[in-house]
């Protein structure tokens, strides 16, 4: 049921997923819960689109207890895609992105001591995941 409800519901998502996925078909792959998981560039952050999760993963340095505490989180933005359907990418993907990126939302995390997961697509991300970060 979670591969038919990210390819009908979620299909937005997992397009533009796959289209990066094949873009790093070179880069190590694995599943977890159903998910494909693909490690990338380390500068490129985690990212979760569909059934298709990217993480940042440093290069002989990787600590694995943080590595599969990121998979988790990025699972759970994985399963808001088979909640929300065609509305993920406005209500979750492109608010999370601003959040993450912004140099605005950056400095006011760094200046009120904000944790990245206080904001709600990465807080109800976690929560699905069922993980505290």
């Amino acid at each position: 049921m979670y591969y038919v409800l990210q390819w009908t519901w979620g299909i937005l998502q997992n397009i533009t997923g796959l289209v990066l996925f094949m873009a790093n078909i070179s880069k190590k792959h694995y599943r977890h819960n159903g998910a494909v998981v693909t490690e990338w560039n380390y500068r490129r952050g985690s990212v979760g689109l569909g059934m298709f999760i990217f993480i940042g993963v440093p290069k002989g340095r990787a600590d694995r207890t943080e590595t599969e505490k990121v998979i988790c989180h990025e699972y759970g933005h994985t399963l808001q895609s088979i909640i929300l359907g065609p509305l993920f990418l406005p209500v979750i993907g492109l608010p999370s992105l601003m959040w993450c990126g912004l140099p605005c939302f950056v400095n006011y995390r760094k200046r009120k001591n904000v944790s990245y997961y206080w904001f709600y697509t990465e807080r109800w991300a976690n929560s699905l995941a069922k993980i505290e970060l």
